[in-house]
């Protein structure tokens, strides 16, 4: 259940931010949604097998970083900040999955 709320809570904040990016200041929002992915993934992925949620990261960061979503016109910028946000969010859950996983290594 706690996945759903961080995942809604997730998407709901980067969606009102994209559209209304002077509501809260960018630095904030970063850091809310990497703190919110560490946290997803503390509760959600199984280190050892995080193939799916790694590539779900891969692939909203390259969206994000190729920038096709802001030619839509009217919205496509509010869009793209949006994906900026979730990829954000994404890639502090990426780091956790790999501090997860050398910490399993190493303990052996």
């Amino acid at each position: 259940m706690a996945e759903r709320v961080l995942t809604g809570l997730g998407a709901l904040v980067a969606l009102v931010v994209g559209f209304m990016p002077d509501l809260v200041p960018g630095e904030t929002v970063t850091l809310v949604m990497v703190i919110g992915g560490i946290v997803y993934v503390a509760l959600a992925v199984d280190a050892s097998d995080a193939g799916g949620f790694l590539i779900t990261a891969i692939a909203i960061a390259t969206l994000s970083g190729s920038g096709a979503v802001g030619s839509i016109p009217a919205i496509g910028g509010a869009l793209d900040a949006a994906i900026g946000h979730l990829s954000s969010g994404l890639n502090g859950g990426v780091a956790a999955v790999l501090a997860i996983g050398i910490f399993n290594k190493l303990k052996g």
